[in-house]
């Protein structure tokens, strides 16, 4: 399985540099409300939007990469709070990545309290590229 956790903070305008500050973290991207995100600006996005990534790394649980993120946001968890009272999204999304339709995430409770304690949800994405071969075919 590939993929990645990514702590993403949205909003209709966002303070880059602000945010980065006061996170003491350097975003993996930023995208600007308007900005293209489709090859041809057939897309562009709806929200500012600030982001950090944790790489599922080959061979290594989901959970690993998620405890890996939580334990870097724990150390600014007085800013996280602050960040969620001020902007309209603050959250962590998980992209799980297959070349097979069948997977599973295990979350242990040790995890799901480290994001309670931060005041965070998470968005699990599930993405296949349907690389299974059934007996029908």
């Amino acid at each position: 399985m590939k993929g990645k956790f990514t702590f993403l903070i949205r909003d209709e305008v966002l303070d880059f540099d602000d945010i980065s500050e006061r996170l003491r973290m350097k975003p993996e991207s930023i995208t600007r409300r308007g900005q293209s995100i489709k090859k041809g600006g057939e897309l562009q996005a709806p929200y500012d939007i600030w982001s950090f990534d944790v790489l599922i790394t080959k061979g290594a649980e989901p959970e690993e990469a998620l405890n890996n993120l939580l334990d870097k946001l724990n150390q600014n968890c007085k800013q996280i709070n602050s960040l969620i009272k001020q902007y309209k999204e603050v959250n962590i999304s998980g992209y799980l990545r297959s070349d097979y339709g069948q997977m599973g995430l295990e979350i242990s409770h040790v995890t799901m309290k480290k994001m309670v304690g931060l005041g965070l949800g998470l968005e699990i994405h599930i993405l296949s590229y349907g690389g299974v071969i059934t007996g029908d075919e």
